[in-house]
């Protein structure tokens, strides 16, 4: 596996965590759970930034966004129990198969 996917990896992680935090901040009302989620950005583009040494920029950016995305709209589906529109489940599926042609085809 490519050193760049797993720092990919990571960031998406880091990013998603920032997300989940900052949501736990209320607007960042709750200080501690505000810096906490931008510690997780700082770490997410660390990360990025470790991964795009072996990957295409454009590449790894298409994909930290959309593994973003459709990792932070799960969490909320799963966790949060939001409800999304058939419109948003039509569009994650995009950037799923937008994810695999990617893949498939670097």
């Amino acid at each position: 596996m490519n050193e760049g996917i797993l720092f990919l990896c990571g960031s998406v992680i880091m990013d998603v965590t920032s997300n989940i935090l900052l949501k736990k901040s209320v607007g960042f009302r709750q200080k501690l759970w505000g810096f906490c989620a931008l510690a997780c950005v700082f770490a997410a583009f660390f990360f990025l930034s470790q991964a795009i040494k072996t990957m295409e920029v454009s590449t790894a950016y298409a994909m930290w966004g959309a593994a973003g995305m459709l990792t932070t709209g799960f969490i909320d589906i799963i966790f949060y129990q939001v409800r999304l529109k058939n419109s948003a489940l039509f569009g994650m599926l995009l950037m799923i198969i937008g994810i695999i042609i990617i893949q498939t085809l670097n």
